[in-house]
Formats: C-alpha cells, sequence, structure tokens
C-alpha cells in the first residue's frame, strides 16, 4: 500500500502569484452531515497560479496539486470567478474559526466556505466589507500563527 502525502506551499511560492484559473474536482456524493439537514454534496477547489502550482484550497489547509484534479470550471459564491483571475496573492490568513483565506489585489479574498451542512461554496467577497475590524483583529499568519499586520487603508 502507498503511502501519499500531502504538500503544502510555501509563502515565497504562493504570495505574489497570479491566480490564472479556478476550478473544482466533481462533487462527492450526497452526504448527511446533520440528522434532518441535508443532503450536502462537496466538491474540491483548485487555485491555477501564473508560476505552474495549482493550490487545493481547503477549509482548514492549502495544499499543492495538479491541474488534472480539475473537473469543473470555477464558480464563486459573491464576487465572480473573472473577477478573481489576474488578482495577485498578496497574503493567507487563518481566519477566527481557523479557515484558511487567500487574501488577493484590492482587499479581495478567496475561501472555501464550507458549512459543514449544506456544502461548501467557494466564497470570493471583499474583506472589509464582509469583516469587521474586529474579526480581522483575531485573525492569523497561516503559516506563523501569529497576528496579522494589515493596514486597510493600503490595500
Amino acid at each position: 500500500m502507498e503511502i501519499q502525502t500531502v504538500s503544502s506551499p510555501t509563502r515565497e511560492q504562493v504570495v505574489g502569484a497570479r491566480i490564472i484559473r479556478i476550478g473544482h474536482s466533481n462533487y462527492s456524493k450526497p452526504e448527511f452531515v446533520i440528522e434532518g439537514i441535508g443532503p450536502a454534496s462537496f466538491r474540491s477547489h483548485y487555485v491555477v497560479l501564473d508560476n505552474g502550482l495549482v493550490l487545493d484550497l481547503f477549509t482548514a489547509q492549502l495544499t499543492l496539486s495538479d491541474e488534472t484534479a480539475i473537473q469543473m470550471i470555477g464558480e464563486t459564491d459573491g464576487l465572480p470567478v473573472q473577477q478573481l483571475i489576474e488578482t495577485s496573492i498578496t497574503d493567507v490568513w487563518r481566519d477566527d474559526v481557523f479557515s484558511c483565506i487567500l487574501i488577493l489585489d484590492n482587499s479581495l479574498y478567496l475561501k472555501d466556505a464550507n458549512d459543514g451542512a449544506y456544502g461548501n461554496p467557494l466564497h470570493a467577497g471583499v474583506i472589509t466589507l464582509e469583516y469587521s475590524e474586529s474579526n480581522i483583529a483575531e485573525f492569523v499568519d497561516y503559516w506563523t500563527e501569529k497576528p496579522i499586520q494589515w493596514d486597510r487603508t493600503k490595500r
């Protein structure tokens, strides 16, 4: 039996790279997540970067994948995918519930919005419109888990 290792990208591989494509795996079979709620189907979200890397954006982690994993055209909840193409990743954070968030140009962000009951849409939005300053104050750097240093006037 072969053990598959999951590779995580470094800050240097991700920060500064531009998004050139977004895609998804196929949906999983419907799952009953919470009795009385569901069934829910889940899929993986992939972000293809201009440096050739493919990020698998999951709720709790960011790993590397390859383009063969992409089975569906990118869809987002919130802002449209086309608004994210050619934006650069300026940082990667963990939010107040420790979910991974890609921070993009112009205060845009992208995250797996897994609610555990209805599925996991890929959500895109404007960080300053969807999170308060007190929420953002609880966010930490993805790699170091130290509080983020973020000035909303410079984004």
